[in-house]
């Protein structure tokens, strides 16, 4: 039971619009990486009442399999991205929550 546990203790889902091109690298360690921010809006009920709901938030995409699907996406593609967040150090020092996709789906 702990073990299912823990692969739901740091999921998230989030829906949005693809916001910039994807930039990709490669680590020391020949892992390939893809870096794109996805935009996200919708109207969520809180406490009863409607609110507007945005954010714009940072993929990480790593390794060769989910590297390949990454070739299709363009500023302006609707995905559906699955995975866990992280926080990464920016050169300026400040902290980053990142989400690191474990599933991409394009939506129609």
């Amino acid at each position: 039971m702990l073990r299912s546990k823990l692969n739901i203790a740091n999921r998230l889902s989030l829906i949005g619009i693809v916001a910039d091109l994807p930039k990709r690298s490669k680590s020391p360690n020949g892992i390939e990486h893809c870096r794109f921010y996805l935009e996200h809006r919708s109207e969520q009920i809180e406490v009863g009442l409607k609110r507007q709901a945005w954010c714009k938030m940072p993929i990480q995409i790593s390794g060769a399999q989910l590297i390949q699907l990454t070739q299709s996406i363009t500023v302006g593609s609707q995905l559906l991205v699955v995975g866990f967040l992280s926080t990464h150090k920016q050169a300026n020092g400040l902290n980053q929550l990142v989400l690191h996709a474990e599933q991409i789906e394009f939506i129609d």
